[in-house]
Formats: C-alpha cells, sequence, structure tokens
C-alpha cells in the first residue's frame, strides 16, 4: 500500500540463492533454497498438522493450547509486527492497518474468548490515534493489552514525553504494554550493521532492543510516574535482565542525583513493581535468572507456531529445568502480567473441559525440540 514489500526482510533477503549441496534436496529432487523467514524446522516434524491441515484456525489455537496445557492465551502476530515497522507512513494508513487487525484478531477469539485474548496493534505513528484505538480495542473488543515493537520511531524513544499520554491510558484502563520485536523492520537499526544475513538480525532485535527500552522505561520514569503501569518484554528471553539492572544501578551511583532525580525506587525495585520478562522454557539459565529478579516477574512466551517454538513441549520443559514451585510461579506469570484472576481461569478451564467433549485428541510426535533450536 505504501510502495514497500511488508517485511523489510523480503526487500534484505531478496538476493538469497538456493543451496546446491549433495544431500539437500527437496523431495521432488529441486535443490532446497536457503531457509526463509517462513520455514520451520517444527513444521518438518510433523507437529503442526493438525494446526496446517485447518489452516491455522482457531479451533486449532485451542487444540495447541490443549496439547501445551495453555489455559489462556494472549494472541500476537506476526506481519502485524512489521506492516507499522517503518518511520514515516501515513497515521492515517498506519489506523487503518491497525483497525482492520484488531477487528479480525476480535473475531478470531471469539471462537473461545474465555481461552483466547488479543494484545492491540496501535498505530503508533500518532500517539493520539494510538490512545483513540486502545481505547476502542479494550472497551468494545476487549483487547487485555496492547503489542508495541520496542525501536524508536519517527525520532520518539520510549523515555520521551510524547508516549505519557499512552502511558497514562494503559495504566487507567488497567492493560498490558507489551513489548516485542522481530527482525522486519525497516527503521530497525540492525538492517544497516548485519544486512541479509537473518541469524545475526535475529539474535541482534530480540535481545538488544529490549535491553534499549527498558534502559529508556527505567532511568526516565516512566514507572515512578506511572506507578500502576505493567509492561512485559517478551520472546526476548531473559537472562540478560539481571546484569541490565546491575549495571544501571551502577550507573545510577554516579548518575542518579544529577540526570534522574525523579526516581524515588531503585531499578531494581521498578522492575519487581512494574515489569516481567518472557522465558520460552529451555534456556540453561532459567532458574539462577529467576533467583536473581523473582520468578513472579517472569512469563512464557510459546511462540507457537514460529520456526523457534519447542511446541508442545514449552510447559514440560520449564518443568524440567527449574524445580516444581519455582515452575508454578513462573508459569503462572503470565497472569500477573495480563492482570487474570482465578475467576478467569475457572472460565477458562469450563471453556476447555467442554471444548474437550466435543473433539477428539489428536495425535502429535513426542520427540521435543532440542533445547539448542530455540
Amino acid at each position: 500500500m505504501d510502495g514497500l514489500p511488508t517485511s523489510a526482510d523480503l526487500e534484505l533477503e531478496q538476493f538469497r540463492k538456493p543451496l546446491h549441496k549433495s544431500g539437500r534436496e527437496k523431495s521432488d529432487g529441486a535443490p532446497t533454497a536457503r531457509r526463509n523467514l517462513n520455514a520451520s524446522r517444527l513444521m518438518n516434524t510433523g507437529r503442526l498438522d493438525f494446526a496446517m491441515e485447518r489452516d491455522f484456525s482457531p479451533e486449532a489455537q485451542v487444540m495447541a493450547m490443549d496439547m501445551e496445557g495453555v489455559d489462556i492465551a494472549v494472541l500476537f502476530p506476526t506481519d502485524g509486527l512489521s506492516l507499522l515497522a517503518r518511520d514515516n507512513m501515513d497515521p492515517e494508513l498506519s489506523l487503518a492497518l491497525c483497525q482492520a487487525y484488531n477487528n479480525w484478531i476480535h473475531d478470531f477469539c471469539s471462537y473461545s474468548p474465555d481461552q483466547l485474548k488479543f494484545a492491540a496493534m496501535l498505530p503508533i505513528h500518532d500517539v493520539h490515534l494510538a490512545c483513540q484505538e486502545l481505547v476502542r480495542c479494550v472497551t468494545e473488543l476487549g483487547a487485555v493489552g496492547s503489542f508495541i515493537r520496542p525501536n524508536q520511531i519517527n525520532g520518539h524513544f520510549w523515555h520521551s514525553n510524547y508516549w505519557n499520554p499512552l502511558y497514562q491510558l494503559h495504566e487507567e484502563l488497567g492493560v498490558t504494554w507489551g513489548f516485542h520485536d522481530g527482525t522486519a523492520g525497516y527503521y530497525s537499526p540492525f538492517n544497516g550493521l548485519f544486512g541479509e544475513n537473518h541469524y545475526y538480525r535475529h539474535v541482534a532485535s530480540h535481545w538488544i532492543s529490549m535491553q534499549l527500552a527498558m534502559i529508556a522505561q527505567i532511568i526516565g520514569g516512566v514507572f515512578e510516574f506511572y506507578p500502576g503501569l505493567r509492561v512485559g518484554y517478551l520472546e526476548a528471553q531473559n537472562s540478560w535482565v539481571p546484569g541490565l539492572l546491575t549495571r544501571i544501578e551502577w550507573d545510577h551511583l554516579n548518575h542518579g542525583e544529577t540526570h534522574a532525580p525523579y526516581l524515588t525506587l531503585t531499578p531494581r525495585e521498578y522492575f519487581r513493581r512494574n515489569c516481567w520478562a518472557a522465558v520460552e522454557g529451555s534456556e540453561p539459565e532459567i532458574e539462577s535468572t529467576a533467583r536473581l529478579i523473582g520468578a513472579d516477574r517472569m512469563c512464557v512466551s510459546t511462540d507457537y507456531p514460529h520456526f523457534d517454538s519447542n511446541f508442545p513441549e514449552v510447559s514440560n520443559n520449564v518443568l524440567k529445568t527449574v524445580p516444581r514451585e519455582m515452575a508454578a510461579q513462573i508459569l503462572g506469570g503470565g497472569a500477573g502480567l495480563w492482570g487474570f484472576t482465578d475467576d478467569d481461569f475457572r472460565r477458562a478451564d469450563v471453556a476447555m473441559q467442554g471444548w474437550r467433549r466435543s473433539h477428539a485428541p489428536v495425535a502429535v510426535a513426542a520427540e521435543p525440540v532440542a533445547a539448542g533450536d530455540s
């Protein structure tokens, strides 16, 4: 619609060539292409056959939740993360795209609204339109929060007063601000650094962008001025959090009084009150990280059905990786982040029981994805 491909990945990787190495052919004898962004090791295991047969429908989503042991899922998009990931988009176009997506995901979740929730896509090219759309999504469509890429947009980063109306509105509505990055943004600084190589960009975008956003929000006083705001740093693992908090506190001793005199708590205290950071189940640092930041400030991103997901073993991997009591806090962490109550889970359980009575169980391959594939 604006003359650019939907995803910057398509632009960056347009010159990638097929591989011609022996043993790397497709079943029809053709050389296999270099793995594109939608290629999936997970799909090749057969564990997503049930979902592909159903075109990744709402029914398939609930089936996947049943297999994984998920009570309530907050759904995030893939293409939606890249559609708006460019500077200088017409704000009205940005709004129209968001309205179309939000209406669609609301309809998707209506299949089982007690189990399926969604985070709203916001037209962040204009903070006032973003506020307008958040109100509509929460009050009319039932959104439980928003998803936002942690990248700078139109010169505004997350410590800027420009975002104050949106921070305030999230706090007043009692909904969650969910950061989620990806590789497909036109405005990503990692495009210029690493070019077409998806490996570099995938590592950098998910980890480093989150760290920059957390630095901006903590030092910028976002949690001081909006003490009821809940922020999730999602699908970026979280072993980086303790070290970053230590670094912020180290510098706070020297710079806090002169450069951030408005802060009344320590950076770690702000994190413990306002923030959650997600794991994906198989990281070897989960237990040590939980002991440093609190297991209750962690949650789980299954990343279903993407290529680097450990579905349907994400929950089991958490249980294998840490003591059971700690695992319970981590697996329940999403309830705190998204504001779910015991009543929400009771309704979700009733909905799942009813769904199971009307659907036969689906068999999937039992072998888990190796931890090194995540």
